[in-house]
């Protein structure tokens, strides 16, 4: 079931992206709209982001067209399958139920953070990829460790009004991980 479900998810993953890039030519800073439009292309093009990558455009998720409040419909549509909340909501409750749930798992990767990851057991590994866009039902537990570090790298950095990079890393982190 989780690799059915995931497919389901991974079906909007393209168009995350896309209204991504879209989204990153209206920006009105020339050098973090040209990061984020190469950040795009390289994960179009199969290509994985480092985390230095994420974290050099955080500043245009906060406050600009790409903050969670000011997507637009469709893309917040697409973000909210991969979270798999239902997209046929008016678009205030649409956003505020991606930022709810984006923020509920800034809180639990703050908690597992302290908890330490050496203490997780291999399906609760497993659970906590799956829940932040991976599907580790294929990989290994060094594959999944790897990837959560990562994740919990940009998490924890991050602030609650950048929670948009945080949807927005759940398909960007995730897309082309298994390649």
């Amino acid at each position: 079931f989780l690799d059915a479900y995931d497919s389901i998810r991974r079906d909007s993953y393209p168009a995350v992206v896309r209204s991504l890039a879209l989204a990153a030519r209206s920006l009105p800073e020339p050098q973090p709209r040209e990061l984020l439009q190469q950040l795009c292309a390289q994960v179009q093009g199969g290509a994985r982001p480092q985390l230095a990558q994420l974290l050099a455009v955080r500043s245009l998720f906060s406050g600009s067209l790409l903050a969670l409040n000011r997507l637009r419909v469709d893309h917040a549509r697409a973000l909210s399958q991969v979270l798999f909340l239902t997209p046929h909501l008016p678009a205030f409750f649409l956003r505020h139920r991606l930022r709810s749930h984006v923020l509920e798992i800034r809180h639990l990767d703050r908690a597992l953070l302290r908890l330490g990851l050496g203490q997780l057991s291999e399906e609760e590994l497993r659970a906590a990829c799956y829940l932040r866009g991976l599907n580790s039902t294929h990989l290994g537990r060094a594959e999944c460790r790897a990837w959560l570090e990562q994740w919990l790298g940009l998490s924890c950095e991050l602030q609650a009004s950048e929670a948009s990079l945080l949807a927005h890393s759940m398909v960007l982190l995730s897309l082309n991980y298994s390649r």
